[in-house]
């Protein structure tokens, strides 16, 4: 697969407001917002383990 370039995948977990929060990557990717700033760190976690499994 070497038509994709890699990518750094530096994630950050933010606060969307009204009690919401959810992650952003340098890649793109993004999670939907939640109630939980914990899931929103384990879906970024999840994230980058799944992109170094590539």
């Amino acid at each position: 697969m070497g038509w994709f370039k890699r990518e750094s995948h530096d994630v950050e977990v933010q606060d969307c407001g009204f009690g919401n929060f959810n992650f952003v990557c340098t890649c793109g990717a993004h999670s939907r917002s939640g109630r939980s700033k914990d899931e929103a760190a384990t879906k970024a976690r999840l994230h980058q383990q799944a992109t170094r499994r590539r």
